[in-house]
């Protein structure tokens, strides 16, 4: 159980819930080209459940990204790690599968998102806040402590 909410934002609680609430897109080429090169904070649904949240410089770079399944992309790692169990390592310095890039996308075709433009020098501060109340499934509070404990190292007797 989450042990924030909306009203820990401060004045950043209306942009938000226009971030949550606002109409969602499907995360399709379609509804994406024509969003530019502007700052803002993205989110991603899935199901209606918020998976992913972040901040970008270009708000049309950062779908563009997770469209293509370039794997320097944040989500599109989380997604290979979470849902497809590669490690980092093997992300790093293999170029990925036909037929990783294909299940990749067949999990993207499930996502839509929202976002809204915020021309701040605190946009990666209001992105990490917004993360904390929402606690996304790839990049939430929750999903981090899990890695510290799948991350920890068998015990040699």
């Amino acid at each position: 159980m989450n042990q924030f909410t909306e009203s820990h934002l401060k004045s950043w609680k209306n942009d938000y819930l226009r971030l949550i609430n606002n109409q969602r897109y499907k995360l399709l080429e379609d509804n994406v080209w024509f969003l530019g090169d502007r700052n803002g904070i993205i989110s991603i649904f899935q199901e209606d459940e918020i998976c992913y949240i972040t901040h970008c410089n270009s708000i049309y770079k950062t779908l563009k990204d997770i469209l293509n399944v370039n794997k320097n992309n944040e989500l599109v790692k989380l997604i290979l790690i979470h849902d497809l169990g590669m490690n980092e390592n093997r992300i790093r310095s293999t170029s990925l599968s036909k037929s990783n890039i294909n299940k990749v996308k067949k999990i993207i075709r499930q996502f839509e998102y929202n976002m809204i433009s915020i021309d701040s020098n605190h946009i990666e501060k209001v992105s990490n806040a917004f993360k904390v109340i929402s606690d996304p499934i790839y990049n939430g509070h929750t999903s981090n402590l899990n890695k510290v404990l799948d991350d920890l190292p068998n015990k040699k007797s």
